[in-house]
């Protein structure tokens, strides 16, 4: 039998419990009143015994913190539950490797995976960014860590000890156009089929959304946990917010005014923050999800007390507070219809009715020289045609005579001019529609969009970039084939490619294509996870 003591938070989810999780967010240096004040707080808000989990981040922002694994271990070592973020930005493959060995040797079981969000600060100018496995990718790398990692030794193959990790991932049903909307949960289920244990979703204020979360993965037939993010904002995060300061949040001028009035005030909105929450854990636990991860401005052990007991007080009344948490984008797009009542008037909640996909993106920017590559990639990159064909002939001789490494500029130079190719070798524009994804997607995601673009424009290059995936949807939607955005999962770039050829690695089946794995087919999908 599990000891229920020794992983709090993994514990209560397998058995049904409505859990709590409390977000800290280390500060810069080691040993600043900052980090003592933080860790103290921790440790008074599990010893509330309400709390199954003290969540860690990893360098949010994009800014150096102290390391959420220091952190955590010390916290395990206080007998406290950690949920330790572990993100891709910062870190290769191998180090995020070390970091995990590192963690499982000191107990720390709990761990959400996330792509993190872009570096925007360093020592002496901004930190180069990683970003060299994706979220879908480091959740493969766990399940078989937990299996027992096999890899190549001196003597041959050789087997690790397996790990004990319990991983999350993180979606964000907050969107507001129908392409972003769809592409979070295509990639949500490619995370679900990678090992995801439960699901923490992204910070936003609708009742809608967050019941469109749960209807989406009913309806397919997934049970896994969903952990609803409840975060405490006052009117000075929700400006920052507004402004783009928070990656992938979204803030109405409608919420943004009501905070300001709260604002005024004489205790600065605290009281209206609270009651906010409570009513955000009741419609949580009203709509079926498995609990809440609660966060933001002033979290104490005596705020989280009152929160979780209004909660408790209003409980019954959530469905008045859901028809209240409205404060999405005007016109925005729902994966499903409204509910009505029985006078025609929207209750704040969904009907279970699909809503209808009329989003069409026509502009130059989003089609742009994808007619001409899929007219390449029919005629010359599909096995079995003729200039296949040829083309493997053609690149097996050049091997032989010039080894695989040279005489590939003619390819280089015109995916260069088109796609802005670096030459990885290991191409990953057919799995992306045809926009690179290692030169045209700052975070390097080749299994869907990140949770950081805005109305399509991609986190980092806002009103500047399209995101590479919501391009790819819009071109999928024109030739009715989005079906092949969750048929299968890239693997990650293999780095021992870089500067070779692409075609030759494609058509002598050495590249990622030929290591894909591929999903099954979608009424017949279920995570895999769900028999503990």
């Amino acid at each position: 039998m599990t000891d229920p003591n020794a992983n709090k938070m993994k514990h209560a989810l397998e058995h049904g419990e409505f859990i709590v999780t409390c977000e800290i967010i280390p500060g810069r240096g080691a040993l600043v009143a900052h980090q003592v004040s933080e860790f103290e707080e921790a440790q008074r808000l599990f010893a509330t015994g309400r709390v199954h989990a003290i969540s860690v981040t990893d360098n949010p922002g994009g800014n150096p913190a102290l390391l959420a694994d220091a952190f955590a271990a010390d916290l395990k070592a206080k007998g406290i539950t950690p949920l330790v973020h572990v993100t891709c930005k910062d870190r290769n493959r191998n180090q995020m490797q070390s970091q995990l060995y590192s963690l499982e040797s000191r107990g720390v079981e709990n761990v959400l995976i996330m792509t993190g969000d872009y570096p925007v600060s360093g020592w002496g100018g901004r930190a180069r960014p990683v970003f060299d496995l994706d979220p879908v990718q480091t959740l493969l790398m766990l399940d078989q860590m937990n299996e027992g990692l096999v890899y190549q030794g001196p003597r041959g193959e050789e087997k690790d000890e397996p790990t004990h990790f319990f991983p999350g991932a993180v979606v964000s049903p907050f969107k507001w156009t129908e392409g972003e909307t769809v592409l979070q949960y295509l990639k949500l289920e490619k995370k679900l089929y990678a090992g995801a244990r439960y699901i923490i979703s992204q910070v936003g204020f609708d009742a809608r959304k967050m019941e469109e979360l749960l209807l989406y993965l009913r309806g397919r037939g997934y049970t896994v946990p969903v952990i609803a993010n409840i975060f405490l904002i006052g009117a000075g995060a929700a400006r920052y917010m507004r402004d783009g300061g928070i990656p992938g949040c979204y803030m109405s001028e409608e919420f943004l005014a009501v905070l300001q009035e709260e604002a005024k005030a004489e205790d600065k909105g605290r009281a209206a923050r609270w009651l906010r929450a409570a009513k955000m854990v009741a419609i949580a636990r009203g709509l079926g999800y498995a609990g809440v991860h609660i966060g933001g401005l002033g979290l104490t052990a005596e705020t989280l007390a009152i929160i979780l007991d209004t909660a408790d007080e209003v409980q019954d009344q959530w469905r008045e507070w859901a028809h209240e948490l409205h404060y999405g984008k005007s016109k925005g797009f729902y994966y499903y219809q409204p509910a009505l009542d029985a006078q025609g008037t929207p209750t704040g909640l969904n009907a279970a009715q699909e809503s209808a996909r009329a989003e069409i993106r026509t502009e130059s920017a989003v089609h742009r020289s994808y007619g001409l590559s899929r007219f390449f990639h029919y005629w010359v990159l599909t096995e079995g045609k003729r200039g296949f064909k040829l083309l493997k002939l053609f690149e097996g001789w050049r091997e032989k005579k010039r080894g695989v490494r040279h005489g590939h500029w003619v390819e280089h130079s015109g995916k260069g001019a088109i796609y802005g190719c670096i030459d990885c070798g290991d191409c990953g524009l057919e799995a992306t529609t045809y926009s690179c994804p290692m030169s045209q997607c700052p975070k390097c995601q080749r299994n869907g969009a990140c949770g950081g673009s805005t109305d399509g424009w991609c986190e980092v290059y806002p009103k500047e970039r399209i995101c590479v995936h919501f391009k790819a949807y819009h071109r999928l939607k024109k030739h009715d084939e989005l079906y092949k955005m969750d048929t299968f999962i890239t693997p990650p770039n293999n780095w021992d490619f870089f500067e070779t050829s692409a075609w030759s690695n494609y058509t002598q089946q050495r590249d990622n294509t030929a290591r894909r794995i591929y999903l099954p087919p979608r009424e017949q999908r279920g995570h895999k996870e769900e028999t503990p």
